[in-house]
């Protein structure tokens, strides 16, 4: 399954497993229609058929609760360290203080051991969009989006000129997701 190595922004591209670029999609929408709720079906039928998958969160809040109070990583991070990473036999968790917001490429240089990296938010990253839109939300699409590749919305009858997803085509979506990747599963 190797596969060639390439910018992920610019061609969804991925290489080998062992250490390429993930293909990066990015999920946009308006707040509260449905994108992590989306996401978090998606994932598991993703990781079924063999993919490794990363999901990557954006959000505007500062000082957001990533640790547990009283918990030994927590009082390095209260006490001002500049980094603290908890390693369990299961998991690496890396907390950092940052100057500024970094880049989504500085963001994916992070990203390790996955074929696919999905991106909640970003809406103006440079990266293939699957754009969510739901009647209970707004039920049209959001303005100036570029690099839309498809559209899942509860809307009848919705007007796109891309592949359109009920919120209940998982598998249909998990395919138009692993057709796009190179050297498709």
């Amino acid at each position: 399954m190797a596969r060639q190595q390439r910018h992920p922004h610019t061609e969804c591209g991925a290489g080998s497993r062992a250490s390429a670029l993930p293909t990066v999609v990015g999920f946009v929408g308006r707040s509260g229609c449905g994108k992590t709720t989306l996401l978090l079906k998606l994932l598991p039928e993703l990781r079924s058929r063999g993919l490794r998958v990363a999901i990557v969160k954006h959000t505007s809040h500062a000082d957001i609760e990533t640790d547990v109070a009283g918990t030994d990583s927590r009082r390095f991070w209260d006490a001002d360290a500049d980094a603290v990473l908890l390693v369990a036999p299961d998991r690496v968790v890396h907390t950092r203080r940052v100057t500024r917001e970094p880049t989504l490429d500085e963001v994916l240089a992070g990203v390790r051991d996955a074929d696919l990296a999905l991106l909640e938010g970003f809406k103006h990253a440079d990266v293939d969009k699957i754009e969510v839109v739901r009647s209970a939300c707004t039920p049209t699409p959001l303005r100036g989006i570029q690099r839309r590749v498809a559209v899942v919305t509860d809307v009848t009858g919705f007007p796109a000129e891309h592949p359109v997803f009920s919120l209940d085509q998982i598998g249909a979506l998990a395919r138009f997701l692993i057709d796009r990747m190179p050297s498709a599963v």
